[in-house]
């Protein structure tokens, strides 16, 4: 049984990085290339709203076993690089 964390304090402790993967295009159009850093309550408003967001957790995959946020994927840090296609471009992406 997978434990899907529900509380703010649960996810205090882990910074929440927002990032745009399609931030490239974004400056290539005249944009800019950004980094947020979000807290849960900002998290919580954004997965509320009919945007496209991606939640990508970088813990390891048994981190990751023992509790998650709901719908998030894992892709531990040290296999970021390497897998990084596999990160959708569009919409928003958020790291924890």
């Amino acid at each position: 049984m997978r434990r899907v964390f529900h509380r703010p304090s649960t996810f205090l402790p882990l910074v929440a990085l927002a990032l745009s993967l399609a931030a490239p295009a974004a400056a290539a159009a005249g944009g800019e290339e950004g980094v947020t850093f979000i807290g849960v309550a900002e998290l919580r408003v954004m997965q509320s709203a009919p945007r496209l967001i991606t939640i990508v957790d970088v813990r390891s995959a048994e981190e990751f076993r023992d509790g998650r946020i709901k719908s998030a994927v894992n892709v531990p840090l040290t296999e970021l690089e390497r897998r990084f296609k596999e990160i959708p471009l569009q919409g928003l992406v958020v790291l924890y």
